[in-house]
């Protein structure tokens, strides 16, 4: 007595007893089972879940702007991607022109950092680009204001470090110029502050 074996369909019972074409059907459909594991398997190893790579490119986004709170600037030049040290003429330029930007728009007493969330994501390969919201609750004028602005991400190592562009620190016609590598596709919003219902004029022309 040869009986089968209760398993799922790729894993075989090769007894007499078994029809040539049902043993032919379910070999194809365990080989198009396996083929789909493996592949499954290899991609998720080539690319992490794009979950994972969110929560670190956030992680990264929040650094960079606690940084720039807490004016910290040797470490919020390292997430900073090079090619816009490089545009502003190296670290020092760059420094001057964040500390300026930095002291034109000082936070207000009882102000907090950004806050930050993904708005889009990006993978070609090993790089992913991204581009992230931050939210700036301050006054301006005496009135309560909500300041919107953005940061373009980029990661070289499969998206487990980041490092960014302020766009509100740029003009959107220089972006390409301050970061050539910028995905051609990349949708990026204009900047825009709130005063309740009322916006103001987008920041970036």
């Amino acid at each position: 007595m040869n009986p089968g074996i209760d398993l799922p369909g790729f894993l075989l019972y090769f007894g007499p007893n078994l029809y040539p074409m049902q043993t032919t059907k379910a070999l194809l459909v365990g080989a198009i089972i396996m083929c789909r594991v493996f592949s499954a398997t290899a991609q998720s190893e080539v690319n992490p879940d794009s979950t994972d790579v969110t929560k670190r490119a956030l992680f990264y986004a929040d650094s960079l702007v606690k940084c720039n709170f807490y004016q910290n600037w040797p470490q919020y030049m390292a997430l900073t991607c090079p090619s816009a040290i490089k545009y502003y003429g190296g670290k020092e330029a760059f420094k001057e022109h964040i500390v300026m930007i930095y002291f034109r728009n000082e936070p207000k007493v009882l102000e907090k950092p950004e806050k930050v969330r993904m708005l889009n994501i990006w993978n070609d390969t090993e790089e992913w680009q991204c581009v992230i919201e931050k939210v700036r609750e301050t006054w301006i004028d005496d009135r309560r204001a909500k300041v919107v602005s953005y940061l373009i991400g980029r990661s070289e190592d499969n998206g487990d470090t980041w490092k960014f562009v302020d766009v509100s620190h740029n003009s959107l016609p220089n972006l390409g110029y301050v970061f050539p590598e910028i995905f051609g596709s990349m949708p990026i919003p204009l900047a825009k502050t709130t005063f309740g219902d009322e916006v103001m004029a987008d920041k970036n022309k």
